[in-house]
């Protein structure tokens, strides 16, 4: 769904490539649409079993910032990315963009909501928009693109408070308040692990024997949400690493080692 946002468009070659390559293979099933529970993956009786089910993304303000959740008024609409990526746009005129994830996905957002005619105010504790983004090269040019857009952009300001018509912010130095009139608030936070199959798996561990199951494993976003080159790499090991004896969290590459000899 990613690669529908603004800019974004070629990442859907991530996706794009890889079912092209399953299409042409004779020994690979693919059931779209179909969630599964514990009871059914056992019926299926496969010896390897990997739990990619992803991440939902939080609307209760936890992330670097707070680690707690803080007051929201009922009265307050909250979005996430996977409410604007399912299509649900807020009604109201002005939104507040809670950048608290500082990669890509709240300037992309942010772009979005302005395209849909939406007044953004752009707010984040870090000193600068898309923070990590300064990592990939990408941060002037995300932060220029938001001023382009007239976006209000309040850099070092964390989120502590929601009203029904406001966004209270304070300084991440002096702690000094201050209110944002908004009539949505869209949280671009932490994500949470879609980790319960994996979970009810686990707690039926004395029926793989029976099941022909060998190994289950979870992968992915539902084993620590990450970025999406993150989880393409999950993919990636899991499958070479299919027959090769557990490693456990060790790296599986070779890394030097500098010693300084003693003289």
């Amino acid at each position: 769904k990613e690669c529908r946002l603004p800019g974004l468009a070629a990442w859907g070659r991530v996706r794009d490539y890889r079912v092209g390559q399953i299409d042409k293979m004779p020994n690979v099933e693919l059931f779209l649409d179909s969630a599964l529970d514990a009871e059914q993956v056992l019926e299926f009786a496969f010896e390897h079993v990997a739990v990619a089910t992803g991440s939902t993304w939080r609307r209760d303000g936890v992330a670097r910032y707070q680690t707690q959740a803080f007051a929201i008024d009922p009265a307050m609409p909250i979005f996430t990315p996977d409410d604007l990526m399912e299509g649900k746009i807020p009604s109201g005129q002005r939104v507040l963009v809670y950048d608290d994830d500082h990669y890509y996905m709240g300037g992309v957002l942010a772009e979005l909501l302005v395209k849909h005619g939406k007044q953004v105010a752009f707010v984040t504790p870090s000193i600068r928009v898309s923070d990590w983004s300064y990592n990939t090269l990408e941060q002037a040019f995300i932060q220029k693109r938001l001023i382009d857009l007239g976006v209000e952009i309040q850099v070092t300001r964390g989120l502590t408070r929601i009203g029904k018509d406001h966004a209270e912010t304070a300084c991440v130095y002096s702690d000094r308040r201050a209110e944002t009139a908004c009539d949505a608030v869209l949280m671009v936070t932490a994500r949470l692990p879609n980790d319960a199959l994996y979970l009810a798996l686990k707690a039926r561990q004395g029926d793989w024997r029976a099941a022909g199951i060998a190994s289950v494993k979870v992968i992915g976003d539902a084993m620590a949400p990450a970025p999406i080159a993150w989880a393409t790499y999950a993919g990636h090991r899991y499958a070479e690493e299919l027959d090769a004896p557990d490693i456990g969290d060790a790296v599986p590459f070779r890394r030097e080692l500098a010693q300084l000899a003693a003289r």
